[in-house]
């Protein structure tokens, strides 16, 4: 196999077990058939309605369909093929839907966008209950005999089980175990300093610390981390599902196809230089930023938590975000690589997107000034990053160059003199 840095672009390369093979063709015309045929029998041999509201519906749903089926067909393919490239296209289909769908958000009235959604669905469009979740912080509450350890049975949801299993994921597609744990510990840090904007932020000690740092996120990284030294582990060799003798082997194959093809592991180089220290801080602050939208997102726009939108997000955030790491890795790490990935540009587009839908429909929330101690603390964080960063830089990381450099050439100098002093040895010995 070839270096990461003589490899070709793998944005452009898509490999297959078998090139031949139909599973594997783009169909265009076929695709271009069922496309038609579909439209022309909904539209026209469907029975019709007067109801003015559930033909819009339909109308919508059928452009959302439409587009995601010529994304599917037409985008390009990305740096993944399990179980197939059209999967990740739809991805990517999902993900532009989603940007085209805010961008619209965002030249709406915020009144007009909550009557949309909850003419959408008659759930939402009214205002969220406040939760706070900081009242309360016995651990041990005397005060109820009959279940005195509630307040820790109380959190004990479906949402302890969707954290560990976020922080799994997020471990498995940042393929780092240490990017995944100051992420875990920040967005912690991060809920701490906003919870003057969003009260859901506040929570009690033992849940930042122990029942999400700890439990959910520690142990859904643990496990994301382990799940990674099975696949960096494995073996990958693929064979043609009809070359497999048996049906057992067939059915194995089968399933292995929702597997990755193979496995690169990540070398984030975090300290290597002034550029990749960058870019790995400017990875991270989108990912955190993308977290701490959810939850404005929810707020401006009355969105419950257990909401089926929120778990639409969830879903098209984690897919992108499992292309966009891979794209981001490639780029910094292939000189061959000069494209920003597709499904990377669409994240940053989204990003930003949302970020102006928060400023502009939750501008009195996120305008609350912050106390004087979270002020306090960034300051102090802020200068002691910026010391360590120009500490290790400008002093630690050329000085360790010029150690290894030093070695480099007083090893070079020895096996010279030894080379030398062997030389002289046979001269002697051919004179004697």
């Amino acid at each position: 196999m070839l270096p990461e840095s003589e490899r070709p672009d793998q944005q452009e390369q898509i490999p297959t077990d078998d090139s031949n093979s139909w599973f594997w063709k783009p169909h265009t015309l076929t695709g271009l058939g069922i496309f038609l045929v579909a439209i022309a029998y909904f539209a026209l041999f469907e029975t019709s309605s007067e109801d003015t509201a559930l033909n819009t519906k339909r109308g919508l749903f059928f452009v959302g369909v439409s587009f995601l089926y010529i994304a599917m067909i037409h985008t390009r393919n990305g740096p993944f093929i399990r179980p197939h490239p059209i999967f990740w296209r739809l991805v990517l289909g999902l993900s532009m839907l989603y940007e085209l769908i805010l961008i619209f958000t965002l030249f709406q009235h915020e009144d007009d966008v909550r009557r949309l959604l909850a003419y959408v669905d008659p759930k939402l469009g009214t205002p969220l209950e406040e939760m706070d979740y900081s009242s309360n912080c016995k651990i041990y509450d005397p005060e109820v005999p009959d279940d005195p350890y509630h307040n820790v049975w109380d959190k004990m949801d479906w949402f302890v089980l969707f954290h560990l299993t976020g922080w799994w994921a997020k471990a498995i597609v940042f393929r780092d175990y240490w990017m995944s744990f100051v992420l875990s510990i920040t967005f912690e840090i991060l809920e701490y300093s906003l919870e003057h904007q969003l009260p859901n932020f506040g929570e009690c000690w033992w849940d930042h610390w122990i029942l999400d740092a700890v439990i959910c996120n520690g142990l859904g990284i643990w496990l994301g981390i382990k799940t990674l030294d099975i696949l960096e582990s494995k073996t990958y060799d693929w064979r043609d599902l009809w070359s497999i003798p048996g049906n057992r082997g067939k059915f194995q194959r089968v399933l292995s196809q929702f597997t990755p093809h193979s496995w690169t592991k990540f070398d984030w180089g975090y300290t290597e230089d002034v550029k990749r220290w960058l870019a790995v801080i400017g990875v991270c602050s989108v990912i955190m930023i993308f977290e701490l939208n959810t939850f404005y997102l929810k707020a401006v726009l009355w969105i419950p938590p257990p909401h089926i939108v929120n778990y639409s997000r969830a879903c098209v955030m984690l897919f992108m975000g499992a292309v966009s790491m891979r794209e981001q890795y490639e780029y910094m790490s292939n000189p061959h690589c000069k494209r920003f990935g597709q499904q990377s540009w669409v994240a940053v587009s989204i990003l930003v997107t949302e970020c102006m839908l928060v400023y502009k429909f939750g501008y009195e929330t996120i305008s609350k000034p912050f106390p004087t101690h979270v002020v306090a603390f960034w300051v102090v964080f802020v200068v002691i990053f910026l010391g360590w960063s120009f500490w290790n830089f400008t002093y630690k990381l050329p000085r360790r160059r010029r150690t290894a450099s030093g070695r480099e050439v007083s090893e070079s100098f020895d096996e010279h003199e030894q080379s030398r002093a062997s030389n002289r040895s046979r001269t002697d010995k051919k004179k004697n």
